[in-house]
């Protein structure tokens, strides 16, 4: 939509965007509804001079002055924290304790984001409550907070009721904590979230919030920690996307940068959801992946250009399903040096009413397994070449929690490779290839630990990685170390998936291991749906 005041005129005191483009700014603050009406995040506005007396101090109440709190620089020279570039963010309390937003009802520019009666009093402080908790548990850092809030901003700008009603049903599940009595009001908000999806009129912006209050459904399940581990109802969601993102492109929609800052979210939950699954992903890299993806994402960090690799991954993943749900008998390995056999070798141990047609099918069968060996041995080599981009310059204390995830990421992928190659053996049946093949796995579920070691808050993003690890460890020390990074992770992450994860490695793998009986994570999943999302 072309802005409304022609382009020749500008503002003295407009945003960073609009005077960038040579565009009349309306100058609301903290993000002005010129950037909202051309369908951009709005940067903010600069910061003014110490001498100099801010144009808007008049709008602030007295004592109201923001605080912003520097995070981490850009690059190695800059000294302007995400804060500062971008005032779009709610601003950020100083002190020792952990930084959290102020709400937007702070102040009386609230008024320029949610017109007066739009959001009922009530909801009000559920609001607040999302915008002081949701960004700094569920992101990888506090310095993407800005980011974040600004693109849920130009979202509530845009359609305030709707993208409102959803901010304060995600605040509102961070209250109900483990309260089972609490839930009845859960599900009545996350049915009118779905409600509001169905009836969404076609508009320039129905597909970035048709996502967003998808992404809302999602964030809704992660942090009302009182749902039962069988109902689980993100792949649902997921499904949903899926379908939508189909008929978006079908029908030659654009995906605009603040779509794929929905569907980075998404496909991340989908693809853990997929190689839980063993299945194909429903959001393809294709659709979200862009050129800042040298850039750290607020969820995947650097490992965006892993992504690609994951999603091959549940391809092959994929393609085996069925000998991973019905296990060959004990001794042989999925892809071992039996599928190599001639087709007469494979013939005489098959049992099949025709001999002609039992030859056809090894024949078959074995071209099957040396594609997909070759496929499997192709993805094992690029995984372990790979290297996350990096070009931003940060000192190694601002991305070292980037770096670990990537490393960690990545070895939970070699590991989970390795399992779908050779699953585990079944207690004293168990041959001794399979013996080695476990052995092989743990010495890959120690690698991934290596990556664990760090502060305690970097390591909130490994879930998916150290639940593969948890998995394979047989020894109490070794149980005892991955228990701890669990409980790490539960303290600064806390969502339902992290409670479901670690009841199933205990209650479900380990425990099947000590007795001997079935314990590949991937059957035991399947057996138990909805208890394995390690999200």
């Amino acid at each position: 939509m072309p802005p409304v005041v022609p382009p020749t005129r500008r503002s003295r005191n407009g945003c960073i965007d609009c005077r960038r483009a040579k565009v009349k700014c309306d100058e609301i603050r903290p993000s002005c509804g010129t950037c909202a009406r051309r369908r951009l995040v709005c940067q903010g506005y600069k910061t003014p001079a110490a001498h100099s007396k801010s144009p808007t101090s008049s709008l602030l109440p007295a004592g109201g002055k923001m605080a912003r709190k520097e995070t981490w620089p850009v690059s190695s020279g800059s000294k302007t924290s995400a804060a500062e570039t971008n005032p779009v963010a709610a601003p950020v309390r100083s002190g020792s304790g952990p930084a959290s937003p102020l709400s937007p009802f702070d102040s009386p520019r609230a008024l320029t984001l949610l017109p007066p009666g739009t959001v009922p009093l009530a909801d009000e402080a559920h609001i607040e409550v999302y915008f002081n908790r949701h960004p700094f548990e569920l992101l990888i850092g506090n310095e993407f907070v800005s980011e974040m809030n600004a693109n849920v901003l130009m979202m509530l700008q845009q359609d305030p009721g709707t993208v409102a009603d959803a901010i304060s049903a995600i605040g509102y599940s961070y209250l109900v904590g483990d309260s089972a009595a609490s839930l009845l009001p859960v599900l009545n908000r996350r049915a009118r979230i779905l409600a509001n999806l169905r009836n969404m009129k076609p508009s320039s912006y129905y597909f970035e919030e048709a996502l967003f209050l998808l992404l809302g459904l999602c964030a809704m399940e992660l942090v009302t920690l009182a749902q039962p581990g069988q109902h689980a109802t993100i792949p649902t969601v997921l499904a949903n996307v899926a379908s939508l993102i189909s008929h978006h492109v079908s029908t030659g929609g654009d995906v605009s940068s603040v779509a794929r800052y929905f569907l980075r979210a998404l496909a991340r939950q989908d693809l853990v959801v997929s190689l839980v699954h063993l299945r194909h992903p429903r959001v393809p890299t294709c659709i979200w992946l862009d050129s800042e993806c040298h850039k750290p994402d607020r969820l995947l960090g650097y490992t965006v250009t892993l992504m690609p690799l994951l999603e091959e991954l549940c391809t092959l993943a994929d393609q085996v399903r069925e000998r991973i749900l019905q296990p060959a008998p004990p001794g042989n390995l999925l892809l071992d040096t039996a599928s190599a056999q001639t087709p007469s070798a494979a013939s005489s141990t098959t049992t099949t009413t025709s001999p002609s047609s039992a030859c056809l099918d090894t024949r078959l069968l074995g071209a099957e397994y040396s594609s997909t060996a070759s496929r499997a041995e192709s993805l094992r080599a690029r995984l372990e070449s790979w290297k996350p981009s990096i070009s931003d310059n940060l000192p190694f204390r601002a991305s070292r929690k980037f770096r670990a995830q990537a490393a960690c990421y990545r070895a939970g992928a070699l590991l989970y490779l390795h399992r779908l190659l050779h699953p585990p053996g079944r207690g004293a049946a168990t041959a001794d290839a399979d013996a080695d093949a476990d052995a092989e796995a743990l010495g890959r579920a120690h690698d991934v630990m290596l990556y664990t070691s760090g502060p305690p808050a970097e390591s909130k993003m490994l879930l998916w990685p150290v639940f593969l690890a948890a998995c394979e460890m047989a020894d109490g020390e070794d149980r005892a170390a991955v228990q701890d990074v669990l409980d790490s992770i539960a303290a600064h992450r806390k969502t339902v998936t992290v409670e479901r994860t670690r009841r199933f490695v205990a209650e479900r793998v380990w425990k099947a291991r000590d007795e001997r009986s079935e314990w590949n994570w991937m059957v035991l999943a399947q057996r138990y749906p909805g208890e394995c999302l390690p999200i």
